[in-house]
């Protein structure tokens, strides 16, 4: 711990973790093992940081949530899981209930000026590009990329390994493996993030015949998904996981598809 660094009653440290000039940790904030907090960084109270974790200069972690109707008594706070990277300037505001925590998962990458509001929950190893921001409430999975500058409204849902283009922005949730860009329009499906994630062959195959066909269908999305998964559709994990995406009760609604344009 550097001794300009400022430390509240009750903080813990775990072994090997390190501890910046001017620094502020509020009380009970709980920094695991081999983590790295850099200067000037803020963990309010409320804030758990995971082991081995990275967090950069100026990042703001545990702040108040930019909501007018929020109670500053409350207590609550931010989770962050082991192995994940907060850069510079990054800013995570607590969660807005009792007890409850913002929750960012294992194995991120939130990058430098992102923005993460209260009560959200990141999956693990999804990246959040430089400038990035996602409203209160929003529910982003695992492994996705949210690109730079993009825009994630409050109380949307963006599905596992679903790809938010630089720039985008989306007030309509995301299913999961699909490509979105411009402004809440899917694209196509994330086939290099498949691939990565060694699914097979004949499993993306499928995938891909069951995304063309659901967004050919006309009709309400859930009762499309509910249709394809009784002819059979729902062959695999992944088909699977695409529908039932759609019988959920989403808040916002759902993105549709760009159509190309001839």
């Amino acid at each position: 711990v550097h001794p300009m660094a400022i430390i509240g009653e009750n903080v813990f440290f775990g072994k090997g973790s390190q501890i910046g000039a001017y620094a502020i940790l509020g009380d009970g904030v709980n920094v695991g093992d081999g983590t790295t907090v850099g200067e000037h960084v803020i963990l309010r109270a409320g804030t758990t940081v995971g082991r081995h974790c990275l967090i950069d200069s100026f990042a703001t972690i545990g702040s108040l949530p930019q909501d007018e109707s929020f109670d500053a008594k409350i207590f609550s706070g931010v989770i962050i899981g082991d192995d994940t990277a907060v850069r510079e300037c990054v800013t995570i505001n607590r969660a807005t209930v009792e007890g409850s925590h913002t929750k960012i998962g294992s194995g991120c990458m939130l990058q430098s000026c992102s923005h993460v509001g209260h009560d959200c929950e990141v999956g693990n190893g999804t990246v959040v590009a430089t400038g990035a921001m996602l409203g209160g409430r929003a529910r982003v999975g695992a492994k996705c990329f949210i690109g730079g500058g993009a825009a994630i409204h409050q109380r949307v849902v963006v599905g596992d390994y679903a790809i938010l283009g630089g720039n985008s922005s989306t007030s309509l949730d995301l299913p999961p493996y699909a490509m979105a860009f411009g402004v809440s329009t899917v694209i196509g499906l994330n086939v290099v993030a498949l691939r990565r994630a060694k699914i097979s062959s004949e499993n993306i195959v499928a995938l891909k015949n069951c995304f063309r066909e659901f967004y050919v269908r006309t009709g309400i999305f859930g009762d499309r998904a509910r249709k394809m998964i009784e002819e059979g559709f729902g062959s695999t994990n992944e088909t699977i996981e695409f529908l039932t995406f759609f019988l959920r009760n989403s808040e916002q609604g759902f993105a549709p598809k760009r159509h190309r344009i001839k």
